[in-house]
């Protein structure tokens, strides 16, 4: 055997009293500087260390700038071995506040120039058809989270950008961002300890970076940049360390964790996600699918794996046990401490991907996966699809994605829809961002009049009425259970066009739907090909195929609904004995995939598309929610 390589929410939102904060190293002392040649000597207090520079204040008040490289070796390994900077200064002390010993990142030693070696860590390949021998993971998050209130906008072009929350420290940086109608880009942070509902919110800081990720410190949030190369500011490749001291935020130096790592090496990759995996260790995967697991403290790699360079998705568990992974074609379960693959599993080799993501179930136990506009949700243990099926339009999660209920999934932090009946119930607008863990959705909410970062269950209760009425009376809908459909198979040639009939029609019974040839409603069969096609199959080359495609959809007045196709390329191909693979490949090349016409299963409700409905715009929920400071107002 050979395998294919390819329900409840009430948003009550109050104003608590804004504290003002900003962040080094022992900074209260004054001790001798002395440079590498020993001739200069200034006896001064630390302020910070920022870009690879020491910034100290002599006894006449004045600032003085030192690099690291040029301080005698004794000062250099004050700042490398002294106070730990990540000792977070605990103004409002709450019972979950972190300890300084979580804490193992030391800023100072990233103001240290230092290069990647790659050949330090392990090197992890994807592979599709591993057994699923995937453990049990814990979702829930095991704590009551209380709402916190955010800062107003302090522009209107001042934009909130994605949470980073942390469940072991119990806290989440929320940061701003803006850098049109302003001199210099600014960026502001916002510290919430997610149990009292206490926040820090320091000042702005002259940069353009946002939080990607929160230590398990619950102080150290690791920044990176929002610019492009004509910015003149952080860029997207730069990550930096930042943390409240204080009434200040200091910065660490930059680093860039994937220099020289795309276009041919010719440029540095950005980087666009992270995961805490514990302490020091950092999961995170640049724009060419470069994932790596860090040790911060060290700045090396553990191990790393450099993914499909458009198509890919990560995302950690609630409990940080298990990695999902998709590569391309494949979803894989790792364990994310050795990257050993646990389960996995390819989707079929024709199947178009793009706009890949990821999200855990909250009970831990499935995994949905979106690409384009399909959505597949994963049971991992058994390594079957629970659910399988395209919605019309284009891409439905381009920007982000939730699993906030075993029913539900919450597409670019807006729609809501039902698993099981495929019905899209709610339009949730004007959140600034969500991010769900655990079955907990953080709600980011920010106006010019204050903002709120509050806990949330989805659906809310209107929503679950909603569905339930609309279940009731199923003449609300364009397709529902009894709803008459025609067939069409004239896209299907002479010899497979009575099997594909019969398989349409037996599936058409078994969805629920009833046969009219009048209908408006029609499922249209097809098959194209032959077309000769390269197919690989991992540890075993490439071979050529005779390659069908036999493709379903519904249509109405012109307008596809839903659509699925599969080729008779197989994904795990099986030899007789004495057989080669291209034997074997020649034999499935003879004739088309007409079993998918039997062993379809049609959406068993569908919203009737509007009009002016395109492609990423849908517009055909139940009802709609709008996010306001006063709470969730609905209106259908």
């Amino acid at each position: 055997m050979t395998l294919a390589s390819v329900r409840t929410v009430l948003f009550l939102m109050v104003c608590l009293p804004l504290v003002a904060v900003s962040i080094g190293h022992s900074q209260d002392a004054a001790r001798q500087w002395t440079d590498s040649t020993g001739r200069f000597k200034i006896t001064g207090t630390l302020i910070e260390v920022t870009g690879g520079n020491a910034m100290i204040k002599n006894s006449d008040g004045k600032t003085i700038r030192i690099p690291i490289s040029r301080l005698s070796e004794q000062d250099q390994a004050f700042l490398s071995g002294g106070d730990n900077p990540f000792e977070m200064v605990d103004e409002e002390p709450t019972s979950s506040s972190p300890t300084s010993a979580d804490a193992d990142v030391n800023a100072a030693l990233w103001a240290t120039p230092q290069p990647v070696n790659w050949d330090d860590a392990n090197q992890f390949t994807s592979m599709a058809g591993v057994q699923w021998q995937v453990p049990e993971s814990d979702g829930g998050l095991g704590w009551e989270p209380k709402r916190a209130a955010l800062t107003k906008k302090s522009t209107f072009h001042e934009n909130l950008q994605p949470l980073a929350i942390n469940t072991q420290s119990k806290r989440a940086a929320v940061g701003n961002t803006v850098s049109f109608g302003v001199p210099k880009p600014q960026s502001r942070l916002s510290l919430v300890d997610l149990v009292s509902g206490k926040s820090i919110h320091g000042g702005p800081v002259e940069g353009h970076m946002r939080p990607l990720a929160l230590l398990d410190n619950g102080n150290s949030v690791l920044m990176v940049g929002c610019s492009d190369d004509r910015g003149g500011y952080e860029k997207k490749s730069e990550l930096q360390l930042w943390r409240f001291n204080g009434k200040k935020v200091v910065r660490s130096a930059s680093w860039t964790p994937y220099p020289q790592d795309k276009d041919g090496g010719r440029s540095d990759a950005d980087v666009l996600a992270a995961e805490v995996l514990s302490g020091s260790r950092v999961l995170t995967i640049s724009d060419k699918g470069h994932l790596v697991l860090w040790d911060l403290s060290k700045r090396k790699p553990i191990w790393h794996a450099r993914l499909s360079e458009r198509n890919f998705a990560m995302k950690l568990s609630a409990d940080r046990k298990l990695l999902a992974v998709f590569d391309e074609k494949t979803l894989m379960v790792l364990n994310p401490e050795t990257a050993e693959i646990l389960g996995s599993t390819a989707l079929p080799p024709n199947t178009a991907t793009g706009w890949c993501r990821v999200a855990w179930s909250p009970n831990g136990k499935q995994i949905l996966l979106t690409s384009i506009a399909d959505v597949r949700v994963m049971d991992t243990q058994t390594g079957q699809w629970a659910f399988e099926f395209t919605l019309p339009g284009g891409p439905i999660a381009t920007k982000a994605l939730s699993f906030p209920n075993e029913d539900f999934a919450l597409l670019d932090n807006r729609l809501l829809i039902d698993l099981e009946s495929k019905i899209q119930v709610c339009e949730y607008r004007g959140a600034s961002q969500i991010e769900t863990i655990g079955g907990t959705s953080f709600i980011a909410f920010q106006s010019n009049a204050g903002g709120v970062l509050a806990p949330a269950k989805f659906p809310h209760p209107a929503a679950i009425k909603m569905l339930e009425q609309a279940q009731e009376a199923p003449s609300l809908f364009l397709l529902h259970p009894g709803v008459g459909v025609s067939v069409d198979v004239s896209g299907v040639t002479g010899q497979y066009q009575e099997v594909a009939r019969e398989g349409i029609e037996k599936s058409v019974t078994t969805s629920g739907y009833t046969l009219d040839s009048s209908s408006p409603i029609q499922i249209v069969a097809s098959i194209s090909g032959p077309k000769q096609e390269a197919v690989g199959y991992i540890a075993a080359g490439s071979y050529i195929v005779n390659k069908f495609t036999s493709s379903v959809k519904i249509q109405w007045n012109g307008k596809a609904l839903w659509s699925t196709n599969r080729s008779n390329v197989p994904g795990v191909l099986m030899t007789k004995r004495g057989q080669t693979m291209q034997e074997a490949l020649d034999e499935a090349g003879k004739a088309p995939n007409t079993s998918m016409f039997a062993a379809l299963r049609f959406p068993e409700f569908m919203q009737k598309p509007s009009d002016n409905q395109a492609g990423g715009n849908r517009s055909s929920a139940l009802m709609s929610s709008q996010f306001t400071l006063q709470g969730l107002v609905d209106s259908k």
